[in-house]
Order: structure tokens, then C-alpha cells, then sequence
């Protein structure tokens, strides 16, 4: 772990931890939450929560992106994008 991932860490950023790391880190969070007895913290916990899901959506489409890096073409419709074919 360089310098500028301690930094990125140390102002809240979440790329710098591993995959394991992540999901050990979002597991106790989780745990946390789910055990939560006040409002204000479980509502400060969802909003930590949401971090976390946010980055591990984009890490799963940075791993989709990297073994389908060609999409298909889009697939016309005999009658067109949103028209049933039963005519």
C-alpha cells in the first residue's frame, strides 16, 4: 500500500482495500447496523452501508467490463424497438 492509498483511506475512500477487506469491513458494518439500538446511529450506519454497496457495484462492473469488452449489437425488432411481432 503506496502513500497516496493511505491518504486516499485516511479521507474515507474505499479503493485502496481488497476485495476481502472490503467485504469483511461491509460484514461488521452490516452486523452493526442490523444490532443497532438507536436511530440516529443506524441511520449514520445505512448511509456507510450505501458507500460500501456503491463500491462493490462498481468494482463487480469493472470486472463485467474487463471480460466483455465487446457488447453484442443491439437486436432490432421485425416492427421495431417496442412493437409486439404477433400481427
Amino acid at each position: 500500500m503506496g502513500i497516496f492509498d493511505s491518504v486516499a483511506r485516511a479521507m474515507g475512500s474505499l479503493r485502496p482495500l481488497s476485495d476481502e477487506e472490503l467485504e469483511e469491513d461491509y460484514e461488521a458494518l452490516r452486523q452493526r447496523y442490523v444490532s443497532s439500538g438507536s436511530v440516529a446511529e443506524s441511520t449514520r450506519l445505512y448511509g456507510v452501508l450505501q458507500r460500501y454497496n456503491e463500491e462493490i457495484t462498481r468494482r463487480a462492473n469493472d470486472a463485467y467490463d474487463r471480460e466483455h469488452p465487446n457488447p453484442p449489437e443491439r437486436r432490432h425488432r421485425e416492427h421495431g424497438w417496442y412493437l409486439p411481432n404477433d400481427d
